[in-house]
């Protein structure tokens, strides 16, 4: 197979093609902005603020998958936007850079544009599981959330990074032992279980 021959449209007209009707030609278009890394930058930025709907949320994407330090104030400002995928893509970003809110950021959104194919994954399960043990911590209480898919994440984000953990030992032995924990469980009971992951973590923490 052939090699595919450079793609000589400027980044204005990348970012114009990502409205295209066609998918691949939107496929194409975003694979190409980020292959170009930090020099498609700017142009994606400048885009953003008067970018709408779908486009606006490809932009997004595409800085995010670029990961340019640069961006980090974009990222932050992100978080606030009404569009879900857009704050969750704020999120991805600060953590591809290895800004400081990342963590704060992924939490923030841990529900925002829920995987259609991996329910209930969302782009910030993804980004917590990736940190690893250090944001257990800060995930765990999420355990007692009034919200039943935030517990689900909460828990789903647990139980991947358990097997991380220096000597955190069996997991179904440590799930029975503290109670048993399920999202959909009466609250008294999964409250009492998650009091005793919680304060387990803590422990491992020490």
């Amino acid at each position: 197979m052939s090699p595919r021959p450079p793609d000589g449209r400027n980044a204005r007209e990348l970012i114009a093609a990502l409205s295209a009707s066609h998918f691949n030609d939107r496929a194409l278009a975003l694979a190409e902005l980020v292959r170009r890394g930090p020099a498609s930058t700017a142009a994606l930025v400048d885009a953003l603020p008067t970018a709408g709907g779908e486009l606006r949320a490809r932009i997004a994407q595409g800085l995010a998958e670029i990961g340019d330090p640069a961006s980090a104030e974009v990222f932050a400002a992100m978080l606030g936007d009404a569009d879900e995928q857009v704050r969750a893509r704020g999120a991805q970003g600060l953590a591809r850079i290895g800004d400081a809110r990342a963590v704060d950021a992924l939490l923030q959104t841990i529900d925002d544009y829920p995987d259609i194919l991996r329910e209930p994954d969302t782009l910030s399960t993804d980004g917590l599981t990736d940190l690893g043990p250090s944001v257990l911590p800060r995930v765990v209480p999420l355990l007692k959330a009034p919200g039943l898919m935030t517990r689900s994440r909460a828990f789903l984000v647990l139980r991947r990074i358990f097997p991380r953990l220096a000597g955190g030992g069996d997991w179904q032995s440590l799930w029975v032992e503290f109670g048993r924990y399920l999202p959909a469980a009466e609250q008294a009971q999964r409250d009492a279980a998650a009091d005793r992951w919680i304060a387990w973590v803590e422990r491992q923490a020490c």
